[in-house]
């Protein structure tokens, strides 16, 4: 089941620190992963709220990593996939990577 049609009941959603938030997808391939992330990137960019005479939209940018047994722990698995968040927003924004 699938929370607000994004996230499974067992999915783990955190805020990490100023803007940014983390999602755990346990037993989820990089195709399944980056099929919900690319939900959540859709569902922030149809955002928009009405301010004064304005209206505001979002974007989002998402780095993707799926765990292998390479990556020998969670600060490391957190570090490559900070990596590919900060690629992505150096690379336009609203985009996905992953490794």
């Amino acid at each position: 089941m699938y929370r607000g049609g994004l996230l499974r009941d067992y999915d783990t959603f955190a805020r990490i620190g100023g803007e940014e938030f983390a999602i755990l997808l346990p037993a989820t391939d990089i195709t399944l992963a980056t099929k919900i992330a690319e939900r959540i990137r859709q569902a922030i960019h149809s955002l928009q709220i009405k301010f004064e005479d304005q209206t505001l939209t979002f974007t989002t940018s998402i780095g993707l990593l799926e765990s292998t047994t390479q990556i020998s722990s969670f600060e490391q698995m957190m570090q490559i996939a900070d990596k590919y968040l900060n690629q992505a927003k150096s690379d336009g924004r609203n985009k996905i990577l992953c490794g």
